[in-house]
């Protein structure tokens, strides 16, 4: 069932912070395997364009207070960005994320942190650190594969600077676990290795229990031994 549109929820978040060919979608349907939690799959990236329109209007709302309605930036005196980030939230979780009655950890998984997607660490963790604002409390699980074996697996055969992508890519997830809890607080963020919850599921569950999502032990390991039975993941 539906979350009723315009019902009061208090609601906890987590976010899968990867690349392509690490293993995310073994570790979404863990994550759906727990009691309370709805993990949405990838969304090509469309967090970054709120980020950018909230920023835009956090600039002219910082430097323009214009009320007259001759002046070029006529308007921006009325500008409420507390309200304005309420209703981009609400909108992401009634159109997008789509909670159902049950859900009380609402999220959704993203590939697309690679160096061709941002220009520079900095630029990749002030969008980080805006999901953070966007979603209150937000769990961040970074989740990294040695870049040889992901750049062996899917498209990225393709790709010639597959190894130098994928290797500043996992440098820059891993240093942002380290950010964002300096930034706010500790045990917000937790980076896991492909190559170790693959061999041992016990990784995974113990990576969820410190980021305080609830428990369900034998149902992680059951979902990860259905995906990692077959196909690129195996």
């Amino acid at each position: 069932m539906r979350l009723r549109r315009g019902a009061p929820r208090e609601l906890s978040y987590v976010t899968v912070v990867t690349y392509g060919r690490t293993g995310s979608t073994a570790i979404q349907a863990s994550l759906n395997a727990l009691p309370g939690v709805l993990v949405r799959g990838e969304n090509y990236g469309a967090m970054r364009g709120l980020g950018t329109y909230l920023q835009s209007i956090a600039e002219v709302a910082d430097r323009h207070h214009a009320r007259r309605p001759t002046h070029p930036w006529y308007g921006s005196a009325n500008l409420d960005l507390t309200g304005l980030l309420a209703d981009v939230r609400r909108h992401v979780l009634e159109q997008v994320l789509r909670p159902t009655a049950d859900t009380h950890w609402i999220g959704f998984k993203e590939v697309r942190y690679e160096t061709g997607h941002f220009a520079n660490y900095d630029e990749l963790l002030q969008h980080l650190i805006f999901l953070g604002h966007l979603f209150p409390g937000l769990r961040y699980l970074m989740n990294v594969r040695a870049p040889a074996d992901a750049a062996s697996s899917g498209w990225w055969p393709k790709n010639p600077d597959a190894i130098e992508v994928l290797t500043t890519t996992r440098a820059w997830l891993l240093e942002s676990v380290t950010d964002l809890n300096a930034f706010f607080g500790t045990h917000r963020a937790i980076g896991v290795a492909y190559e170790r919850w693959a061999a041992d599921p016990q990784v995974l569950i113990d990576a969820y229990a410190g980021l305080g999502l609830p428990r369900a032990d034998d149902a992680v390991r059951a979902a990860l031994a259905e995906r990692l039975a077959h196909g690129p993941h195996q």
